[in-house]
């Protein structure tokens, strides 16, 4: 819950955020006063800074310098931003689908490429996109042996998905016929979520009992779900600008950005949240390698209840004013093209 803020204190904070992610510096109370032309005394204006930081939402890195934005206080500028910018205006989507629509690129394998690259030259930071199908529900599965110790899992999705993995697993192709029925009996009408909370209570059950086929089977099918969901990001590049003096922090990053695992973590938490777009700060996330980033990011939709997510990852102090209505705009033309 946000810390009640006087009219005055809100004013303060949100210029003081605007002239801090400006400039990088520490900002002060005469400062804010000459650049806003503040109608009210530098010290009094120093007085409710006091007050800001009382309240958690500005720090003072040095006695004698002025004061930086907490996480908190940069949270409440960013609320603002999202009240101020509304619906953004529809110049960039456009334009993305005109480029696209021109070129007659219509295959998602073409398009999200194409995004992220527009993404990541248009901020300067980092674009990523991922595709998710949690809420799709299973339609059938089907078994199929393609060598002695592999079978090929095809898992049909209702109404426009198709997943199709090769598996390590040694079952007898007499018995396929049969386990593709069951597994279609057991999973049908289920979404990914709801089959990985029940393989994995499965498998639990059947810890003591290593050998059995319905172990070995089950261990498979959750490992090739947890991989569905793909990620990529364009301009990973644009992270050394960012951490050019913390060399530690940069691998820390480089190997979070190359495992994917944790990103994808956070993204399906905001997949669950009812806000389009939104901005989550690196010390949301509890991955303390992050805490200098931010995450900018907007639904798409793609098909009936398939979608993903586009966005920016950049530094905590980046333009937010700028960097929100791109994101949002990606994220609404690409639901546009791969509605048609």
């Amino acid at each position: 819950m946000e810390k009640r803020l006087t009219e005055r204190e809100r004013d303060i904070l949100l210029k003081l955020v605007e002239l801090y992610i400006k400039s990088g510096e520490p900002v002060g109370s005469r400062t804010l006063q000459k650049t806003y032309g503040i109608p009210f005394s530098s010290a009094t204006i120093r007085n409710v800074m006091a007050d800001l930081e009382d309240k958690g939402f500005l720090y003072q890195p040095h006695t004698s310098a002025g004061r930086v934005p907490t996480d908190e206080g940069l949270k409440v500028y960013i609320n603002h931003l999202f009240l101020s910018i509304g619906e953004g205006e529809e110049t960039k989507a456009g334009r993305i689908i005109e480029s696209l629509r021109a070129e007659n690129i219509k295959d998602m394998e073409k398009i999200f490429p194409r995004v992220l690259d527009f993404l990541q030259n248009t901020t300067g930071y980092v674009g990523f996109g991922a595709k998710l199908i949690e809420n799709l529900t299973v339609k059938s599965v089907t078994l199929l042996r393609v060598a002695t110790n592999r079978v090929l899992m095809v898992l049909e999705f209702h109404p426009d998905y198709v997943l199709h993995r090769v598996i390590d697993v040694s079952i007898p192709e007499s018995e396929l016929p049969k386990l593709s029925k069951e597994l279609s009996k057991r999973f049908h009408g289920k979404t990914l979520r709801e089959i990985r909370k029940e393989l994995v209570e499965d498998i639990e059950s059947l810890k003591k009992e290593i050998a059995d086929i319905s172990f070995k089977l089950n261990s498979q099918i959750l490992a090739t779900l947890n991989e569905v969901n793909s990620l990529e990001f364009h301009g990973t590049s644009n992270i050394v600008n960012v951490l050019s003096r913390d060399v530690d922090r940069l691998k820390e990053v480089l190997k979070l950005l190359e495992e994917k695992s944790l990103f994808l973590d956070v993204l399906k938490k905001f997949m669950e949240e009812k806000r389009q777009v939104d901005v989550i700060l690196g010390s949301e996330t509890d991955i303390e390698p992050l805490y200098p980033f931010s995450f900018v990011v907007g639904k798409f939709q793609a098909g009936y209840r398939n979608g993903g997510i586009v966005g920016i990852l950049g530094p905590k102090r980046m333009d937010y004013s700028q960097i929100i209505p791109v994101v949002e705009n990606v994220a609404r033309a690409l639901s546009l093209i791969l509605r048609d």
